[in-house]
């Protein structure tokens, strides 16, 4: 048997935006020198009817391009001039792409047709018409989910076999579906999703016409899931490669690297913008993985989710990653960690923490001591829903609530009542001896420079205050854990509200 991989390759397939990270899988999918002899163009806005066309294009040697609908971006023109194509397709009507796209595509190639059959299902149905004549498999499923027809299409491509996208909620499977499979000799269907998804009528008929033995399903308890599921009935033995990973939440890059996967034969599998979810990482963490490439960029799948770092809650007010902010409040917002201790360090007044975070700031205690900035200590730790009640009404109190509520956040919403939030002050500086400008003192310096090395963000950063609601605090250190917290810095983030994809909250 071979051993999984402890640590996937990494690397990246993105552009600027979706038009430029499809002509960045085409360019890994048709090396410089190489052209291919069919591009299909799909809207980048619009791409239900493009499913079929990652399929089609797969058993034909094309490439597949998303463009605008009104036109043809600038760094996909330059693809299609380097792809030299002798037929250009353009996947949907003139609602999905307009006649200018057409005129355009003139230019790149001799002949330039429209396949479209009014919808995503009926398109689909003309793409596999035109593209095969003979299949004996076929990967069904759903246009109304975006993940399960883009793996399945991933699939089916790979396999040079086509998908047959249809309305999952209809009660039977389509006349028109049923004489393609017989036409093209299909002996073998993968349905993909859940019933929910794919109607067990339609899956009835199916079996009907096939043979209940030729007709599995694949599903699971999440998109994730179902995703890997796919993968592993498509490959029940998947050689040592790459397997491709896209954001689940947002299929575009997903679609503009699915061609890439498939001309390779090679599974693309969805997760969580952020980390790996438990439907998928067990699948990356196998034996048939030895390279993840992840499709877009930073902002659509973190390095962290192909580092494989398992996901845990932001919701739960106990998790390591709960986010609590002005529109996200703990619950209960009484919440009380069930332990805290007081960190072995000196400067450490009395302030406690969670035991997870107190050790990690002994830690960065000690190495921003050793590594020549200077001591640090504590000037508040956790807080109970009381005391955050108290701090809060006094500033209003002395400020009136606007000041308050853009320096203090209201009872309940507090991240210290956590405890695992930390407020610092640097120890031995003539020039400060408060938190308030610990900014202005090495400590303070490398603090924010080094404090992901421990676990913690600086989670109010300078000029962030229409995300975090919180005006800029040098000194409030949030403990995340060390593999989320690097990944948090690898990836240039800057409120841990953009991180975890939700949205900001600058008010209550």
């Amino acid at each position: 048997m071979v051993p999984a991989v402890a640590s996937p390759e990494l690397s990246r397939v993105s552009g600027a935006d979706r038009y430029a990270t499809s002509v960045a899988a085409t360019r890994r999918a048709f090396p410089t020198g190489s052209t291919a002899p069919v591009v299909y163009l799909v809207s980048g806005t619009s791409r239900s009817e493009g499913y079929g066309a990652v399929a089609a294009a797969a058993s034909q040697g094309g490439a597949v391009l998303l463009t605008r609908p009104d036109g043809i971006p600038s760094a996909v023109a330059a693809e299609l001039d380097r792809l030299d194509p002798t037929r250009i397709v353009l996947v949907g009507s003139t609602t999905t792409l307009a006649t200018e796209v057409a005129q355009s595509a003139t230019r790149y190639a001799p002949t330039v047709e429209r396949v479209s059959g009014g919808g995503a299902a009926g398109t689909s149905q003309a793409l596999n018409r035109a593209a095969f004549t003979e299949a004996t498999k076929a990967w069904v499923v759903t246009s109304a989910s975006a993940t399960d027809s883009i793996v399945g299409a991933t699939a089916a491509g790979a396999h040079r076999s086509p998908v047959i996208v249809l309305d999952g909620r209809k009660a039977d499977l389509p006349s028109a579906n049923a004489s393609l499979l017989r036409d093209l000799g299909v002996t073998n269907v993968t349905v993909v999703g859940s019933s929910a998804a794919v109607s067990t009528g339609i899956e009835s008929d199916l079996k009907s016409l096939l043979g209940s033995a030729n007709v599995v399903r694949a599903s699971g308890t999440d998109r994730y899931a179902v995703a890997s599921r796919v993968n592993a009935l498509a490959w029940p033995a998947m050689a040592p490669g790459t397997a491709y990973l896209a954001s689940g939440e947002e299929t575009t890059n997903a679609f503009a690297g699915a061609l890439l996967a498939a001309r390779q034969k090679r599974p693309l599998y969805v997760t969580v913008p952020f980390c790996s979810p438990a439907g998928t990482r067990p699948s990356l963490a196998g034996p048939g993985v030895t390279r993840v490439a992840l499709l877009g960029g930073e902002g659509s799948v973190r390095v962290l989710a192909g580092r494989l770092e398992a996901c845990r809650s932001i919701d739960a007010s106990s998790s390591l990653w709960a986010l609590v902010n002005k529109r996200r409040a703990l619950v209960p917002k009484t919440y009380v960690p069930s332990k805290l201790v007081v960190p072995s360090m000196s400067y450490a007044n009395s302030e406690r923490l969670r035991p997870e975070a107190a050790a990690a700031l002994v830690s960065m205690a000690a190495a921003s001591a050793a590594e020549g900035a200077g001591r640090i200590g504590i000037t508040s730790g956790y807080r109970s829903y009381e005391t955050q009640r108290s701090v809060y009404n006094t500033r209003v109190a002395t400020h009136g609530q606007a000041y308050a509520d853009k320096w203090i956040l209201r009872p309940g919403h507090s991240e210290h009542q956590t405890g695992l939030s930390v407020d610092l002050k640097p120890i031995g500086r003539s020039n400060c001896t408060s938190h308030t400008c610990i900014d202005e003192t090495p400590q303070g310096v490398w603090l924010a420079k080094n404090s992901w090395r421990f676990g913690f963000v600086l989670r109010y950063e300078n000029g962030y205050t229409s995300t975090t609601g919180i005006n800029f605090e040098p000194w409030h250190f949030r403990f995340i854990g060390g593999p989320i917290a690097k990944g948090y810095r690898d990836g240039g983030w800057h409120t841990f509200e953009q991180f975890l994809g939700q949205p900001a909250a600058p008010t209550y």
